[in-house]
C-alpha cells in the first residue's frame, strides 16, 4: 500500500513538472512600426480602451435612452481598470453626466473584405502584416495624415485571412519588454509576429 501511495505521489509530482513548465511559457511577440522600431514582447495582448456615458432620456420620448457623448479615453488610459469620471452638464442645467472608462483584453479582432466581416480569434493568429494607404480625401486639414488600414493575418492552423479594411478603434498592443511594459497604438504597427 505504501508503494502506490508513492507511485501515485510520483506520477503526481511529474504532472504538475511537466504542466508547470507549459504553464512557464508565456507567449511572445516581435512587433516591427512604421517609425522602423522593433520590439520583442513578452505576454503580448489587445487591450481596448473605451469609454461609456450613462444612458439620459430624452424629453418626450418616453423611455427612449441615449447615451452621453462619448469622449477620447486618452487621459484615463493610465487607469487601471478604469474609474468614473463627472463631466459638467450641457447648457449649464447643472446636471453631471458620468462616464465609465476602462479598459479590457481584445479576444479577437474584425477583418472586412468586400463589406464581409470575418471575426478572427486573437488566439488563432500566428502573425498580422498590416498596410495604410493615404486617404486625401477626408476632409481634414492636409497636415493631418489619415490613412486606411488593410491587414493579412495568418493563423495558427496555417489558414489565412486577408482584409481590404481593418479598424481597431482605440486598441493598443501591449506587452512586456526587459525595460518594462510597452503600449503600442494599432495604428502604428506594421507587422506582429506571434510565437
Amino acid at each position: 500500500m505504501r508503494h502506490s501511495t508513492v507511485g501515485v505521489l510520483v506520477a503526481t509530482a511529474a504532472l504538475f513538472v511537466l504542466m508547470g513548465s507549459a504553464w512557464g511559457q508565456e507567449s511572445r511577440a516581435s512587433v516591427r512600426t512604421y517609425q522602423g522600431v522593433s520590439y520583442k514582447l513578452a505576454d503580448p495582448s489587445l487591450e481596448v480602451f473605451y469609454t461609456i456615458g450613462e444612458p439620459k432620456e430624452e424629453q418626450g420620448q418616453g423611455t427612449a435612452q441615449q447615451f452621453q457623448p462619448v469622449i477620447s479615453v486618452a487621459a484615463n488610459a493610465g487607469a487601471p481598470g478604469g474609474g468614473e469620471q463627472a463631466l459638467p452638464g450641457e447648457g449649464g442645467t447643472g446636471k453631471e453626466a458620468k462616464l465609465l472608462r476602462g479598459h479590457s483584453r481584445a479576444t479577437e479582432i474584425v477583418i472586412l473584405k468586400d463589406g464581409v466581416e470575418t471575426r478572427v480569434a486573437w488566439d488563432r493568429i500566428r502573425s498580422l502584416s498590416f498596410s495604410r494607404k493615404p486617404v486625401t480625401d477626408a476632409g481634414l486639414p492636409l497636415y493631418v495624415p489619415y490613412y486606411r488600414y488593410s491587414v493579412s493575418a495568418v493563423l495558427v492552423d496555417g489558414g489565412r485571412v486577408d482584409g481590404d479594411y481593418v479598424n481597431l478603434g482605440t486598441t493598443i498592443l501591449r506587452g512586456q519588454t526587459p525595460t518594462g511594459r510597452v503600449d503600442i497604438p494599432w495604428e502604428q504597427i506594421e507587422q506582429i509576429l506571434l510565437d
